[in-house]
């Protein structure tokens, strides 16, 4: 008897951990965000930014939510050069809101350009994200942008 009980606790702790094992491999690896809206900003010369606002997804009865804005410049040829993006967290209660944190992100996809200067902050009910983008031939810098991204959030938890 004493035999059948050490077996049986041993199958348990087996099942348990292994019920472990699958439930954390089960798990997303990263949050899906749900795209809000897109934009476009168009150059003379064919080149263009598209901003995208993404927000987490939503929790029933939830008065805070977090989100990103994320500007990315594209050349002529649709090909992405650099972008900047700030996450925010915001608490709304119907009547106000705020932001209650920042983070910003920002790189470069193509060798001909670096990203510096990068920065966030908040106050009120906006997250900003700060980032310069500068274009380079050889070692001299032939274009410098600074790009700031703002990303608010209303009294209702719409972020724009």
């Amino acid at each position: 008897m004493r035999k059948n009980k050490k077996i049986l606790g041993v199958l348990l702790c087996l099942m348990m951990l292994l019920s472990q094992v699958l439930l954390v491999s089960a798990a997303p690896a990263e949050i899906e965000r749900n795209v809000v809206n897109v934009d476009r900003q168009y150059f003379e010369n064919g080149d263009f930014i598209e901003t995208v606002i993404s927000e987490s997804p939503i929790t029933l009865f939830s008065s805070s939510k977090s989100g990103s804005k994320s500007s990315t410049y594209y050349n002529s040829s649709n090909e992405a050069l650099w972008y900047v993006e700030v996450t925010g967290t915001f608490t709304y209660t119907g009547s106000s809101s705020k932001c209650t944190g920042a983070s910003v992100a920002a790189d470069s996809y193509k060798s001909t350009w670096g990203v510096s200067n990068r920065s966030s902050s908040y106050s009120g009910n906006t997250a900003t994200g700060k980032a310069t983008g500068k274009r380079y031939f050889g070692n001299a810098v032939v274009e410098t942008v600074n790009k700031t991204v703002k990303l608010s959030c209303s009294a209702n938890g719409t972020l724009s």
